[in-house]
């Protein structure tokens, strides 16, 4: 999710900056995609923060349902990437 954000901000000539890279990823995703897609924009925020606890903390775990949750919520979050990559940008192909 976040190469997907980090993909968008450099399209619109945008780079992360040092140190919050994450963070902003987030803030600039939530300002792209506007009005109506604030749902996937928290859940990918909450994801991210998971994500951190879990990388570099040991008390926590995720279950199965949770794990499946997530990996709906990305889906649906690199198809909106790749929607607005393939408007302003046609001639761009990604794989991920």
């Amino acid at each position: 999710m976040l190469r997907a954000g980090r993909a968008l901000m450099l399209l619109k000539g945008f780079r992360p900056s040092d140190g919050f890279q994450h963070k902003t990823v987030v803030d600039f995703t939530s300002h792209v995609l506007g009005k109506g897609k604030e749902v996937i924009v928290i859940r990918f925020d909450e994801m991210r923060k998971k994500r951190n606890i879990f990388t570099y903390d040991i008390d926590i775990s995720i279950s199965g349902t949770e794990a499946g949750n997530a990996l709906k919520t990305a889906g649906e979050f690199v198809n909106l990437i790749k929607e607005i990559i393939k408007k302003d940008s046609p001639q761009t192909h990604f794989k991920f």
